[in-house]
């Protein structure tokens, strides 16, 4: 059994490991080598000798299996070779003992070709990925409640980012059944355009300004042939995603099948996602970035695109069927009504006449389907269901802070769709083309906080909020259910720990706000910029 601290870890990670009535200190990274990339362990104990087997396998699910020779197999074209203890090899399996004494020793699992390592020259390696991790923990600004999981988040964003491109995936996991038992797995090895964005907001937010600028660079990418992102997903070197498929011979948690590799969001449209996009690009500049050529391309490309009318889309929650949905139009309005908003400080030439005829429209079309008790439709083509996604008027601020209207949506939802401290994202028994009742949807639940923070309800944010994190994990997937508290889909999810992080950073300004009114927030925000700005 292993005993690991309660943080997520990061590049590093230690840990105590009971080996019969020896303990063995274990220390695991992820270093590059030379060209090439190793997972490291390194292994010693307190007292004593004791030998430590590994056992290592490697392709089959949806991969070719690897066939071990001599300490090395090739997978796709990747060559992958162990180092270190005492070899054995049987066909697909590679066992290797370690005899571990009070020094440091180890395994290496090296993808690609590099000269084995001692086991001292491993241990500054992680050394320094530990220094590195230390550095950047104390750059970050963190909101007063909860500031760990303020940090979690950015934990968990640096472990899900593929440096050299800036993707962040959504998931390093794929196919973890969000109903379990029944067929809703989907992989999530991939980077999405709302990721990606709230990667941007939520980096920026928390003062790693350069963090978020990288982000940004890998939206560029993807924007790179029309200055809007083409699909709303991709792979993280910006390819398109493989076609969704079904592999066979393996079943999930619960017996779920089938499980799923490749994604059939790929060719979706998702306008709320685009109005993220843009929503991130204003907050990157409000915490001290600088506007570039890129950027503003693709600001103005997305911003012209949401001109036009919404057509049939299956927004963020990737509905299989398009639909004429509410959320389109949020979108539009909040990449339009952002898009102005950086116009007018940073390109006030811009002609802007026509953005905001589209916004003014784009708000009217939401706000006209509006029912008198505080509902917005999922739809503006069927029955008047109740969807999560309303929660966007309150959190990107379409309607004011104190119109009747704005809280009666955000208690509708609260309502309709809660359970204790969490929110499904639309009525779990609904109809979308999947079997199975899935959990309560925890980015929406964070929504929940974000929209009663900026309501001014800051007593019931911070209670939402901790009863929430009460019951969450560190490492939060995407759902949950909210009778036994079980996680389910796929862990850690990205989006989920951004809406956390972004949740805390609002009630922290609601906070200030409350206390000393609109001009102390002013001051408050003003004085951040500032120390944003002007610290690199």
């Amino acid at each position: 059994m292993s005993s690991y601290d309660e943080r997520p870890a990061g590049p590093a990670a230690r840990g105590v490991l009971y080996v019969a009535d020896t303990i063995v200190e274990s220390w695991d990274g992820i270093a590059t080598l030379g060209d090439a990339v190793g997972l490291v362990r390194l292994l010693r104990t307190r007292t004593g000798t004791v030998d430590v087997d590994h056992e290592i396998a490697v392709g089959g699910f949806d991969q070719p299996t690897g066939v071990w020779h001599d300490g090395a197999t090739t997978v796709g074209g990747t060559v992958l070779a162990v180092h270190g203890g005492r070899a054995v090899t049987d066909g697909r399996w590679l066992r290797s003992t370690v005899t571990v004494g009070t020094q440091w020793t180890g395994v290496v699992v090296v993808l690609g070709a590099s000269p084995p390592l001692e086991p001292g020259s491993l241990a500054q390696r992680l050394e320094a990925l530990e220094e590195d991790e230390r550095r950047f923990q104390a750059k970050a600004v963190l909101p007063r409640d909860l500031p760990q999981r303020a940090q979690d988040a950015l934990d968990v964003l640096r472990a899900c980012t593929f440096e050299p491109t800036g993707a962040v995936i959504a998931s390093p996991t794929t196919s973890l059944p969000e109903a379990p038992g029944a067929d809703r797995q989907f992989d999530y090895r991939y980077t999405w355009v709302r990721d990606a964005a709230l990667a941007v907001s939520v980096a920026a937010l928390l003062g790693e300004r350069a963090t978020a600028q990288s982000y940004l660079e890998f939206l560029h990418s993807l924007s790179a042939q029309s200055g809007v992102p083409a699909h709303p997903l991709a792979t993280v070197r910006g390819d398109d995603v493989p076609e969704e498929h079904d592999v066979t011979g393996v079943a999930g948690w619960a017996g779920s099948l089938p499980i799923r590799v490749g994604n059939g969001a790929g060719g979706q449209l998702q306008y709320d996602a685009l109005g993220m996009l843009v929503e991130a690009v204003s907050v990157f500049l409000q915490t001290g970035g600088r506007l570039h050529r890129q950027t503003w391309r693709m600001v103005r490309s997305v911003a012209d695109q949401c001109c036009a009318p919404a057509e049939p889309s299956s927004g963020i929650w990737e509905f299989r069927t398009e639909s004429m949905l509410t959320s389109a139009d949020i979108g539009r309005w909040l990449a339009l009504d952002r898009a102005i908003w950086i116009a007018r400080g940073w390109r006030p030439t811009t002609r802007r006449r026509k953005w905001k005829r589209a916004r003014d429209e784009a708000r009217d079309m939401v706000l006209a389907s509006l029912t008198p008790q505080g509902r917005l439709p999922q739809c503006y083509d069927g029955p008047p269901r109740p969807d999560a996604a309303a929660l966007m008027v309150a959190v990107f601020g379409m309607l004011d802070r104190d119109d009747p209207r704005t809280h009666a949506i955000v208690d509708d939802v609260i309502t309709s769709l809660g359970a204790g401290a969490f929110v499904y994202r639309y009525a779990p028994d609904a109809s979308d083309g999947f079997a199975g009742r899935e959990g309560a949807f925890i980015p929406v639940s964070w929504w929940a906080v974000s929209a009663l923070a900026n309501l001014g309800r800051v007593d019931e944010a911070r209670a939402r909020a901790e009863a929430m994190s009460a019951q969450l994990p560190r490492l939060q997937s995407e759902e949950i259910d909210p009778e036994t508290g079980e996680s389910l889909g796929n862990v850690p999810l990205v989006w989920s720990h951004m809406e956390n992080a972004r949740a805390l950073y609002i009630l922290d300004a609601a906070a200030k706000r409350e206390r000393y009114g609109a001009t102390g927030l002013w001051a408050w925000r003003l004085a951040r910029f500032a120390r944003l700005r002007f610290r690199g």
